[in-house]
């Protein structure tokens, strides 16, 4: 292993809630050759005493004081000016990392004989704790490192220090990485490594989140300095666009439009219209790509809002974003309203009443365990839909929380007008599995929906999945694309494809109807592909095998009885997130949680093995599964 030592530099101002477990992070790095440069630039709160507390216990750290506050462009260059490492980083002072991050970079800079190493980001919501992993690279394509929203950041990456020294952070302006970290990137031989991530922190106060002022269009002034300096060969104008379409009309599209007074989104507008002209941005590839890819009225508002640019009718343009906004808000609260009441869901559940027969019957089963805070919602979201249900029953595992009571009163309102019942269990079953299975022996028609009580979906979700139904009596499993919402039920990712897709083969791009063997053998046989049971229906049989085998697995059981459902006949695809899977905060698994899990995998994987085969690709792939979540999860 090369001894070559690392400067790992970070800027702190006035984050003393982070910069212990920061500082901490790097200290406690596989790789011991590194020295940590911290520079506080002027903190009012209790931050210089914490750095002074630990720089006393650990010789590495070197301690940098600006006599006054100038900025994060000005501290990282007198940190680099003062490193005397052969290799730099940069972490953010309210951020921290995994404890192989530098040895993993380094050892991928020299083994690919590279002078910068690339990894993804894991974002961490600290308000919800929710954390989601966004990928920062490939191995194949180097406009993935810049073409997305993270490709400007120093703080993922780890640099030869003759190459991040070729230019100066831009003092005084922020988007301060933008100009030096791209052309660097773009001009070097840059490797990725997915095996480690850089632990982002998402906080409201930070910069990113602030209010919009004139500094935002400091980013104008970082691209065009980017575009001078990055190399004109033949990749130059695909480069360029996606600069320009990540930099400038991230600015547009997500940014500016947050403004909530008219008349200062319009002056905004006004601005920006004036500074994109050199850029054409209606050729622009990856726009065009972006706005294809939204539903109907989405592209209509994207492309008024760019045209009502480039024309400069600026007023016109923030009068759009309020008429969307309203709207948006409207079909919002259509699909779930933030108020409900026992009478909206008896007036729902009239509707229902009146709906025609279907060819196909729908039960749904209601698995419920301490969620009465969501049992409104997920009624109201059932009974909504635009085709009938013809049965609907609620099981309650024992929950403590006051959730019976509202079930009667909820089965008791709508008896009248819909078919429903509830079923109480006597002491908890410890499984979801067993309620799964105790819906599908009480199910009386020819399919059932699993709707979890903290879930809901879109009004129009059991009709585009039943579609297929309808038309194929061999579908034994219809499922939809699936949105995660929060706590609060606000949308925080809005498909499932990436985390399903992970051999990047595009099959969940577009709807379809497969064998489910054929399913099985090119994609489920790697990973579970169903996001969560509410998203799909499921053809009403005896699956009490399949449920004994399943229950024995606490965290890949559905996964395994996915796969043995739609070996049974065929399996259809809906692309678009109709469905919203509710994540409470608790999804950071343990270490012993993390080996379980894998565990569980590979035991699952044997029985796919023993029972259909699999062959020397599929094995193939799940070792490089096997290897990838390993280091993901760091366990040995």
């Amino acid at each position: 292993m090369s001894n070559s030592k690392i400067s790992v530099i970070v800027s702190a101002y006035n984050t003393e809630k982070y910069i212990e477990k920061c500082i901490e992070s790097i200290l406690n790095q596989t790789y011991k050759n590194i020295e940590v440069i911290i520079v506080d630039d002027c903190s009012t709160d209790s931050t210089l005493k914490i750095i002074k507390k630990l720089e006393k216990n650990d010789n590495r750290i070197k301690i940098i004081e600006n006599k006054q506050n100038m900025g994060l462009s000005y501290s990282r260059n007198i940190a680099l000016e003062n490193s005397t490492g052969d290799y730099i980083g940069y972490i953010d002072s309210d951020d921290y990392i995994e404890e192989n991050y530098y040895e993993e970079l380094l050892n991928t800079i020299l083994e690919n004989k590279a002078d910068i190493s690339v990894c993804d980001m894991k974002l961490i919501y600290e308000d919800t704790e929710m954390e989601f992993r966004t990928v920062c690279g490939s191995s194949t394509d180097k406009i993935d490192f810049i073409n997305n929203g993270l490709a400007a950041s120093a703080c993922n990456k780890l640099f030869k220090k003759e190459v991040i020294r070729m230019y100066k952070f831009a003092e005084g302006k922020i988007n301060e990485d933008l100009a030096v970290i791209l052309p660097i990137v773009i001009n070097n031989k840059t490797v990725y490594n997915p095996n480690v991530f850089y632990n982002y922190i998402q906080r409201n106060s930070s910069i990113q989140n602030s209010e919009i002022t004139d500094k935002r269009f400091d980013i104008f002034y970082g691209v065009s300095q980017t575009l001078k300096r990055i190399s004109k060969d033949e990749n130059y104008e695909k480069y360029k666009d996606a600069i320009v379409y990540q930099q400038l009309l991230g600015l547009l599209l997500y940014v500016l439009p947050k403004e909530k007074s008219i008349l200062k989104r319009r002056k905004w507008f006004s601005k920006f219209s004036k500074l994109i002209k050199p850029y054409k941005i209606d050729k622009n590839p990856y726009l065009k790509e972006f706005i294809t890819n939204q539903g109907k009225k989405h592209q209509i508002y994207y492309k008024l809002l760019i045209k009502l640019n480039l024309l400069g009718l600026n007023i016109l343009a923030s009068l759009l974003v309020s008429v969307y906004n309203i709207l948006r808000k409207i079909l919002v609260n259509k699909i779930m309203p933030d108020k409900i009441s026992i009478d909206d869901i008896i007036d729902l559940a009239k509707k229902q009443n009146s709906l025609e027969k279907n060819i196909k019957t729908i039960s749904v089963v209601i698995p419920n365990y301490n969620y009465k805070r969501f049992l409104y919602q997920r009624i109201y979201s059932i009974l909504s839909q635009t085709i009938k249900i013809d049965e609907i029953i609620i099981l309650d595992d024992c929950s403590t929380d006051d959730s019976r009571k509202l079930i009667d009163e909820i089965v008791e309102n709508l008896k009248p007008y819909v078919n429903i019942k509830k079923i109480y269990n006597e002491e908890n079953s410890g499984s979801a599995f067993k309620q799964w299975e105790k819906g599908f022996k009480n199910a009386t028609m020819d399919y059932v929906w699993i709707a979890e009580a903290d879930d809901y979906c879109d009004s129009k979700f059991l009709e585009k999945i039943m579609n297929p139904v309808i038309k194929n009596d061999d579908v034994v499993i219809s499922y939809s694309d699936t949105a995660f919402i929060n706590t609060f039920g606000d949308v925080i990712i809005r498909t499932i494809k990436n985390e399903i897709d992970i051999m990047k083969t595009g099959h969940w791009d577009k709807n379809f109807v497969n064998d489910g063997v054929y399913e099985f053998n090119n994609y489920s046989f790697l990973n579970c592909t169903i996001a969560n049971v509410s998203s799909a229906i499921i053809k009403n049989d005896n699956y009490d095998e399949f449920f004994k085998l399943s229950g024995k697995y606490k965290q890949a059981g559905d996964w395994l009885f996915y796969v043995n459902v739609m070996r049974k006949g065929k399996i259809a695809y809906y692309d678009k997130p109709l469905n919203y899977y509710r994540l409470h905060g608790d999804n950071v698994s343990s270490v012993t949680k993390k080996e379980a899990h894998i565990k569980e995998i590979k035991e699952i994987h044997k029985y796919y093995d023993d029972k259909f085969g699999l062959d020397e690709h599929q094995k193939e792939e799940i070792q490089k599964r096997y290897e990838f979540l390993k280091k993901v999860w760091m366990l040995k």
